[in-house]
């Protein structure tokens, strides 16, 4: 009499148990491995947009009056003369130094169509010309941005979407990106006075 030897049902169940447990164990780490990702992926736009609120203040209260370099911008799009840091010129007496401060101009501008806020910078020589340096994405994943400009007494301000004439006291900024996951939204609004504005 010939032997068949196979799997008892104890042994099938057996490899079918651990074989299961495994499989949960697989799908809890990948699921949870996704969750962190997408939870990263949203710390670091709002981490952006707070690096970008934290530029933009800096930017902007250094605002002066220059008749050559107009403050100017909408609701979009913000240009001011400023101090800039730039490579320093290879005959100028700072040569050594590397990157130098000087006279120059800022743009900060929304883009919808690619949903990313850009800033660009000019040194003294482009600024008088009308041209920039390259533009650097500030934030890369945007829904929407709004500057509105303030004039005036703080206690009576006169709120515009554009700057009117001269340095305004101060710029407001509306931030909204993107909420956890893709669903909703966060709002960012910050306040900059301008100690040059009118």
């Amino acid at each position: 009499m010939i032997r068949r030897r196979g799997f008892t049902l104890i042994e099938i169940m057996l490899v079918s148990v651990i074989f299961a447990t495994i499989s949960v164990a697989i799908f809890t780490c990948l699921s949870n491995g996704i969750k962190l990702w997408e939870r990263s992926k949203q710390l670091a736009v709002e981490e952006d947009a707070a690096i970008f609120l934290d530029r933009f203040a800096a930017d902007i209260r250094n605002s002066f009056s220059y008749s050559k370099i107009p403050f100017s911008g909408g609701e979009l799009h913000l240009e001011f003369p400023t101090i800039v840091w730039t490579p320093a010129d290879r005959v100028s007496v700072r040569a050594d130094e590397g990157l130098v401060d000087q006279i120059g101009r800022v743009k900060y501008a929304y883009d919808p169509a690619r949903a990313l806020i850009v800033r660009a910078q000019a040194n003294y020589s482009q600024a008088l010309l009308s041209k920039w340096g390259d533009e650097q994405i500030v934030v890369p994943v945007v829904k929407d941005l709004r500057f509105h400009y303030f004039y005036g007494a703080s206690k009576d301000p006169h709120v515009s979407a554009g700057p009117d004439d001269g340095i305004p006291s101060g710029v407001e900024v509306y931030l909204t990106v993107p909420g956890s996951g893709g669903v909703g939204e966060k709002i960012f609004k910050r306040y900059v006075s301008i100690p040059s504005g009118v």
